[in-house]
């Protein structure tokens, strides 16, 4: 379930979004850079103003 949609500049993603991705970042640094070479192997570069939609959900056991 989308709970919230947020869009913000790659630069102004913050600490609490990344760690709630769950993806076992140390860092806001570390999830950039993991970020960064995630866009960059896809051949699409991000930099600090690439605009991003992030998004929050909320898992639901399916019935």
């Amino acid at each position: 379930m989308l709970t919230g949609v947020e869009p913000a500049p790659f630069g102004a993603v913050t600490r609490e979004h990344a760690a709630a991705e769950g993806e076992g970042d140390r860092s806001l640094d570390e999830w950039r850079a993991g970020h960064r070479r995630f866009w960059d192997h896809i051949g699409t570069p991000v930099d600090e103003d690439t605009p991003l939609v992030c998004l929050r959900f909320r898992l639901v056991a399916a019935s």
